[in-house]
């Protein structure tokens, strides 16, 4: 990857409790929700990539996400908790906000609909067809900026449960 490059990793949490009349960022993973973290750990690892930075939602499902992820890595990373990638992020304000880090590659967790909202905005060309942002999907973005189609689409990872 040349320098002057950036790499963004837009992470889903796992599968989460129903949503019912409670407070939506309290829902928990569930044992599924878990597992598909794993695999996507996983195969993040066979990949040999890295991330600079990891920044989550701060709902109980994605700092569960991102403890399970960084776990199965073995790495030794710490998260920040962001307020702006919560699931009625706004993917604009988030792609200014990237702009301004100084980190050379991000991991972000997060949710939907947002998660893909933001892929989808960053990408220069439309989305594979089969791209779905299901639970536990990771997609990997790469520009020298993040801003409305300045990013190639590299690829997406998700479990097989």
């Amino acid at each position: 990857m040349a320098s002057n490059l950036k790499r963004l990793y837009v992470m889903r949490h796992g599968h989460a409790e129903p949503f019912g009349y409670d407070n939506d960022a309290q829902r928990e993973l569930t044992t599924q929700g878990f597992a598909e973290v794993r695999q996507t750990a996983e195969q993040f690892a066979v990949k040999q990539e890295d991330f600079d930075a990891i920044f989550v939602s701060p709902y109980i499902r994605t700092q569960q996400t991102a403890n399970e992820f960084i776990k199965v890595l073995g790495t030794g990373a710490n998260f920040q908790t962001v307020d702006l990638i919560t699931p009625s992020g706004k993917p604009l304000d988030v792609a200014l906000w990237l702009h301004d880090l100084p980190y050379s590659s991000v991991l972000l967790v997060t949710h939907q609909p947002f998660a893909h909202q933001l892929v989808d905005m960053l990408a220069d060309e439309p989305l594979p067809y089969e791209f779905q942002m299901t639970t536990a999907t990771m997609a990997a973005l790469e520009g020298e900026l993040f801003a409305t189609a300045c990013c190639q689409f590299k690829w997406a990872i998700s479990p097989k449960l």
